[in-house]
This record gives structure tokens, C-alpha cells and sequence, in this order.
């Protein structure tokens, strides 16, 4: 935390990016709270998101280049989570979550609708 004791947008991601349950299961990992207009969504990412990209399994190797890809296809795959609920993308980012059996990390974004 800051030396003013107030915490960072990026430190209240990564806090709450651990709404995302800790499972294999891709059709599991994803969390939202919704607040009139608007929605943070969250969505992890486990192998079965990669797979078919030519990645080993979680702790065989290419971390970087697994969270490179991830953060690559983060915007547009944030859009079109978006796009399925009538709405438009506000904020949005990646952030890689260490220590997990499962996940690499968990895309955030904050949804609106369009007045």
C-alpha cells in the first residue's frame, strides 16, 4: 500500500481479482458485480483458455510468453464479453495472479451501457 495509506487502483484489482475461484474449469472462472449501469467483470485464465496455442501446461515452461499472449488478447476479448451484454468496455486490463494451482492471472474490466 501507498505511504499515505490509501490503496491504488491497481492494488484493489489484484485484491479483488481473487473473486475468481481457482478451478480448471474455464466455463468456472470468471466473477461480476453488477452496480446499476455498470458491471465489473472478471475472467481467469487456466491451460484450457490456451489451449491449442502451443503452450505447455502450467509449471512446464513459457510463463512470459503465456501472459504475454493473455494480455494480447485481452482488449478484444473484453469487448466482446461486453458486446454480448449491450454494453461498452470503460476500463479494462490483465493482472497475473502468482501462487495458483490453476490460473495464470484474471482479465478485469468495467462494463457500461451506452446512454
Amino acid at each position: 500500500m501507498s505511504e499515505t495509506n490509501v490503496p491504488s487502483i491497481e492494488e484493489i484489482i489484484s485484491l479483488i481479482a481473487e473473486l475468481v475461484p481457482d478451478v480448471p474449469r474455464p466455463s468456472d472462472l470468471f466473477a461480476e458485480v453488477k452496480s446499476k449501469d455498470r458491471i465489473l467483470w472478471l475472467e481467469g485464465w487456466c491451460d484450457g483458455c490456451i489451449a491449442g496455442k502451443g503452450f505447455p501446461p502450467k509449471g512446464k515452461g513459457m510463463l512470459q510468453q503465456k501472459l504475454d499472449h493473455i494480455r494480447e488478447i485481452t482488449p478484444e476479448f473484453l469487448h466482446s464479453r461486453a458486446k454480448e451484454r449491450d454494453m461498452v468496455v470503460r476500463w479494462s486490463g490483465f493482472v497475473p495472479l502468482e501462487d495458483k494451482e490453476h490460473l495464470y492471472g484474471v482479465s478485469w474490466a468495467i462494463f457500461y451501457r451506452e446512454s
